[in-house]
């Protein structure tokens, strides 16, 4: 079987698709660009993406993560989590924890003890939400974060009514296929699964549902 070069996009590719749609040339490299252009495009779309992966799907959720406490018993955040929260099965209601800076690093507080340690524990169990690099996305992803940023960036740069109403109809149906794509990777159901049995409410949340509606 041929290999299909055009099979799989990249962030050139969403760029690129993003300078055609505000009506300019699309360029042959995204590194070290001065072309104010080319890094408003590159700017959005890497916005777009942050927001949308935000939401969690099931490409970047992983439930009871293990993150280790360090030699001050805390726990340093890694840069490429976007939301994390304690896993409830693991450690029930012993902790209430946030995302807090302490001297500039990010670490997990809790607010229930007023501190950023955790004493007689070497790891703490978090469901988290990663940020993916635009690269390793599935394709029906990169395919919505692109078409979302070519509306943004249009909407900012030329504001043509007539443009806009395509690029949204562009917008929805990628995301629709998105959609698709994590329903068949999640095997999402509305009662309960074999990991979160015990609490049905676990997995089905419908202002989940409607919020992607």
């Amino acid at each position: 079987m041929s290999v299909i070069s055009y099979g799989v996009s990249t962030e050139l590719d969403a760029v690129n698709s993003i300078l055609m749609s505000v009506g300019e040339s699309p360029v042959n490299t995204i590194t070290n660009v001065q072309s104010p252009e080319v890094v408003m495009a590159q700017t959005t779309l890497r916005q777009v993406c942050r927001e949308i992966q935000s939401e969690g799907w099931s490409y970047n959720t992983e439930n009871e993560y293990p993150i280790d406490t360090d030699t001050n018993n805390q726990v340093v955040v890694p840069n490429n989590i976007l939301q994390m929260d304690l896993n409830i099965f693991q450690h029930g209601k012993d902790y209430d924890v946030v995302r807090r800076s302490d001297n500039g690093v990010a670490k997990v507080y809790d607010k229930k003890g007023h501190t950023f340690t955790f004493t007689n524990v070497s790891k703490l169990f978090f469901d988290v939400i990663w940020m993916i690099d635009f690269e390793d996305l599935p394709q029906p992803f990169k395919d919505y974060i692109t078409a979302r940023a070519c509306r943004i960036a249009s909407n900012r740069m030329v504001n043509n009514p007539q443009s806009a109403k395509l690029l949204e109809a562009d917008e929805a149906y990628a995301r629709a296929t998105a959609l698709e794509y994590d329903a068949k990777q999640g095997d999402y159901n509305i009662f309960n699964d074999f990991q979160y049995q015990q609490d049905a409410n676990t997995v089905y949340r419908p202002f989940k549902v409607l919020r992607r509606m």
